[in-house]
């Protein structure tokens, strides 16, 4: 469930590909959840590979000149030119190395680091192996965080950074679970952790 857009008949097959094991794994989660009383993470009208909100709303004009763009530009989720052309070399390339400089150098950034907990693309033991070893002992525990009296995730602060988890997303957490990635920006920016 992670990519909530996917291609329907004549449509690119590796963007398609998995429809259908999305759905089926969306209706055994339904059943599992409901069987046991426990709310479920996705709304009824939920229909993994029907909705587009990040390219709809990076389309609009408005939003695209806010955002800087220069010419003509139609966003996509999916971007097979980006994918086919990016560099091996930078794949490889450990990113460690630059968030040790901005940990230790930049005291005056705020950062933050998060992860969709169901992120099957970076696993969030994944984030936590290389945040514990480049980010030292963290000032605080991990704590919980909600939103509307349900668990949105758990957080923890390093020194120079704070690492933030969004239960039941996936790699692309604002398309999986919208009002708790809002809510978990919303907190980092107006300072509330």
């Amino acid at each position: 469930l992670d990519f909530p857009i996917c291609v329907a008949n004549g449509g690119d097959p590796s963007i398609a590909a998995g429809r259908n094991e999305r759905y089926s794994l969306l209706n055994l989660m339904r059943k599992s959840v409901f069987a046991s009383g426990v709310q479920g993470y996705f709304p009824d009208d939920y229909e993994p590979c029907a909705d587009d909100w990040g390219s709809t709303y990076l389309n609009r004009a408005d939003v695209q000149a806010a955002i800087h763009v220069e010419g003509n530009i139609t966003w996509a989720e999916c971007n097979m030119d980006v994918n086919e052309n990016y560099s091996v070399t930078d794949v490889n390339t450990p990113m460690m190395p630059v968030y040790e400089y901005l940990f230790e150098h930049g005291k005056d950034l705020k950062l933050m680091v998060y992860s969709g907990d169901d992120d099957s693309i970076c696993s969030t033991r994944g984030s936590q192996e290389w945040i514990w070893s480049v980010g030292g002992t963290p000032k605080t525990d991990w704590s919980p965080w909600t939103l509307d009296g349900q668990l949105g995730g758990y957080t923890v602060d390093f020194p120079g950074f704070r690492f933030t988890t969004i239960h039941g997303a996936g790699h692309m957490c604002p398309a999986t679970r919208p009002a708790q990635t809002l809510e978990m920006l919303r907190k980092y920016l107006s300072n509330d952790w």
